[in-house]
């Protein structure tokens, strides 16, 4: 139940704070049981997937696109996946793929918590492929803004929420701090007191593979030298 704390009651709430410190414990139980298993040879690594973001709003697009003629049931082709402060976009007919896209572009610029809009063109950058090179990526991808997130709903008129169920979510633009995610290790081969500052996701895979001993050729990332030990 404390892994979904944070969505039905959003980030540093008390009962997020409960969450965090029993999370702690159990790593520190973890942690315990490792040196006595492996006496000065353990190495632990903890890891989170994204940070969070505390919502005060949620954003509708099925019933902008459906206001607009542009959904599945009204032949617009257009379906969307909601993932938190994302929203992916689907578009069916590839003949009229780059004149649908002009019009969800039309349709969500300038709406109320969206913080930007990728096309193809700027999905690399987001670290997701073209569709052109990969059937299951999106045609485009919409942004919230801090504080919103995507609902799924097409029913009602407005395309906003003012009450969500859900106070904190994730999923928005990755360079938002607070969207930020931890990388903390100790043990065998670290380096203690050491603040490696920023990171990229990327590098935390060739590090741990460098504590192992192990070979992690042709990768994008590289090894957190700063943070190792020799």
């Amino acid at each position: 139940m404390w892994t979904h704390t944070e969505h039905l009651f959003g980030p540093q709430s008390a009962e997020a704070y409960a969450a965090v410190k029993a999370a702690d414990d159990q790593v520190g139980q973890v942690w315990e049981e490792l040196k006595r298993d492996y006496p000065a040879r353990a190495t632990l690594v903890v890891v989170s997937d994204h940070g969070f973001s505390s919502i005060k709003r949620t954003i509708m697009p099925n019933v902008v696109l459906r206001k607009a003629g542009l959904t599945r049931r009204q032949n617009g082709d257009v379906h969307v996946v909601s993932q938190g402060g994302a929203e992916f976009v689907y578009i069916g007919d590839e003949t009229r793929r780059d004149e649908i896209m002009d019009r969800v572009r039309k349709e969500f610029s300038g709406l109320e918590g969206i913080a930007s809009i990728a096309g193809p063109s700027e999905l690399k950058a987001d670290g997701v492929a073209n569709p052109k090179d990969d059937p299951h990526a999106p045609d485009m991808i919409l942004f919230a803004k801090e504080g919103y997130s995507f609902g799924d709903t097409a029913a009602g008129s407005l395309p906003f929420n003012e009450k969500p169920e859900r106070k904190g979510s994730h999923g928005h633009d990755a360079n938002l701090p607070d969207l930020h995610a931890t990388f903390l290790m100790w043990g065998e081969g670290v380096k203690p007191g050491v603040n490696l500052g920023e990171i990229t996701n990327i590098d935390v895979a060739p590090t741990i593979a460098k504590l192992l001993g192990i070979e992690f050729p042709n990768v994008d990332g590289k090894p957190l030298e700063a943070g190792l030990a020799n």
